[in-house]
């Protein structure tokens, strides 16, 4: 019988986290740099705007992350969530009272090996969001 070695996707996962550490970078710092695009970039359309933004934030390498929204409001707007600004959605989740312009971005083909190309799409939605210290920390998604 042959012996199974760790799932590869559970060693992208453990090496994401080994590297934020290394930048220093909080699960605040994270979130921010993942999902919080304000003003938002300018760019012709989504799928431009997708891939522009998808790099310049380090979600390409060393593998394509499947799919990423950007919330288009301030820090402090969406911090809000964590305490007046959203209700509790069980745990350490918290829905949005308000909605937030969104733009969600999707991996197009079945590779996650770079080069990366992503489509996109924009909304205006509450989101779900989970909060630690009375900061937000993980985009869970948008409700």
């Amino acid at each position: 019988m042959a012996q199974r070695g760790p799932h590869p996707t559970l060693l992208l996962v453990l090496l994401a986290a080994c590297l934020a550490l290394a930048r220093g970078e909080t699960r605040y710092d994270k979130f921010l740099r993942q999902h919080v695009d304000y003003p938002k970039t300018a760019a012709p359309d989504t799928r431009t705007y997708c891939n522009q933004m998808m790099q310049r934030r380090g979600m390409t390498s060393p593998v394509c992350k499947f799919t990423n929204t950007f919330i288009h409001d301030s820090a402090a707007s969406i911090t809000t969530i964590c305490g007046s600004g959203g209700t509790p959605a069980g745990g350490n989740l918290r829905d949005s009272k308000a909605s937030f312009a969104l733009t969600t971005c999707r991996l197009q083909g079945g590779s996650q090996r770079p080069p990366c190309n992503y489509n996109g799409g924009t909304s205006t939605q509450r989101i779900r969001i989970a909060c630690d210290g009375g900061l937000p920390v993980h985009y869970d998604r948008a409700i």
